[in-house]
């Protein structure tokens, strides 16, 4: 965690350092431009992703030591996602020629596109499984400084707006050859074709995992994508900055929390269901302590941050901030109790159906929001959408006979944070 958070400190400032050059040539149009072409390729992302990496992770973490385990799984989840790169491509290529909308951009689609092949590539989830993601988050910098890079060189004008998601493509499928590379030799990886009957085993049995990433899509990852379709580029663009310093806080919690403690969780549940429930209760109340700190943080700063960073035209940015600043606490939370907590437990049709039933309260919220609201609306929408997940995720576990928050675990969360903080201190 200690190790993972100094390095993705980087990872957040580096990203920024663009933002106040860039927004300030291209506009809010155009960078709505570029956040919906990147929410319209993050569908196939999701197809090509399938459920492959949550079901791989926790599969190798309950017995990583087991050669042949690993092997096995890593064919079939490179050969799996290999195949449904060719399907979206396929369905891609369809939707951006065939779709007026799409077609009218097509060439900034498919320079976003090609990260797609990063996706293919970069075997995150082993590295996750094998707990060597203070690997992952040097890889990730490596990208980052690639482009930043190519985006103070390329980007002089308005026009240029398309060549930001195009280098950050081609810097993602670099890095993803090298950590793959990587990986084969530091886990000493065999490749071995699966059989046909092997591969269809591993899609049905990532089925409801894949559809449970669909409809948490829907109601987590297609604000900005509906946005554009329903409104204008422009709303995209204000959306989009209000959410971006709570976006990059969302993928420090994704990288340096989620992927960080879900192995080690899996690994526990693996031990037997109280050793997982004593490391998720134990490490649930420095998790939200710190997540508060961030969304207070992030409301206090709204307005320096979009007035320095983005400037004055993108004044109605400060609103949409303050709104999803409690993002970081429901995205802490939704983790704890339904990633860590549920899909360890083997709950997966529980979780599935909390999560299709917010995609249907995300999607009704948004269809009377969007035409009233905008931006304003969709904000709205995905703050009361988690909420309800957190919720749902709860009474469920309440109902299971399960209790993850307790004021009586608070001094084992205590005692742990003491433990870990001497730890690092001694390194």
């Amino acid at each position: 965690m200690a190790s993972l958070f100094s390095v993705n400190v980087a990872n957040m400032l580096l990203p920024l350092l663009t933002v106040p050059y860039v927004v300030r040539i291209i506009g809010p149009e155009r960078l709505g431009l570029l956040n919906f072409s990147q929410a319209y390729v993050a569908y196939f992302t999701l197809l090509i992703n399938y459920g492959f990496d949550t079901a791989a992770v926790r599969a190798i973490a309950a017995d990583r030591h087991n050669k042949s385990l690993v092997n096995q799984i890593f064919s079939e989840v490179m050969s799996g996602k290999a195949l449904l790169w060719v399907l979206s491509t396929v369905i891609f290529g369809g939707i951006t020629y065939f779709v007026e909308e799409f077609r009218a951009h097509w060439w900034l689609h498919v320079c976003t596109y090609i990260s797609c092949l990063g996706i293919v590539l970069f075997p995150i989830w082993l590295y996750q499984a094998m707990e060597d993601l203070g690997r992952v988050a040097i890889f990730n910098t490596i990208v980052k400084v690639l482009f930043t890079f190519t985006v103070f060189i390329f980007i002089r004008e308005p026009n240029d707006y398309i060549y930001q998601n195009l280098s950050l493509s081609i810097a993602q499928v670099l890095i993803s050859v090298a950590a793959f590379v990587v990986a084969l030799r530091r886990f000493d990886l065999t490749y071995t074709f699966p059989s046909i009957a092997q591969l269809l085993k591993r899609f049905k049995d990532d089925s409801t995992l894949f559809f449970t990433s669909v409809v948490a899509t829907i109601y987590a990852g297609s604000n900005t994508f509906l946005l554009g379709i329903f409104s204008t580029a422009y709303s995209v663009g204000i959306f989009s900055a209000g959410t971006r310093i709570a976006g990059i806080t969302q993928s420090f919690v994704s990288l340096a929390l989620s992927q960080a403690f879900f192995p080690i969780v899996a690994r526990a549940f693996g031990q037997g269901k109280e050793a997982g429930l004593k490391v998720v209760r134990t490490i649930f109340f420095p998790v939200v302590v710190l997540m508060t700190l961030i969304t207070i943080g992030l409301y206090i700063i709204a307005p320096l941050f979009i007035h320095l960073f983005y400037g004055d035209q993108f004044e109605e940015a400060v609103v949409v901030l303050r709104i999803v600043s409690i993002l970081p606490i429901t995205l802490g939370l939704n983790n704890l109790l339904g990633v860590h907590t549920m899909i360890n437990l083997r709950m997966d049709k529980a979780f599935f159906r909390i999560s299709a039933l917010a995609s249907i309260i995300s999607l009704s919220l948004n269809a009377l929001l969007i035409k009233q609201l905008g931006h304003i609306g969709v904000s709205y929408s995905w703050v009361i959408t988690e909420i309800f997940v957190i919720l749902a995720f709860y009474v469920h576990l309440r109902s299971q006979g399960i209790q993850v928050v307790k004021l009586a675990y608070l001094r084992e969360a205590v005692a742990f944070s003491k433990e870990r903080i001497q730890s690092f201190r001694q390194r």
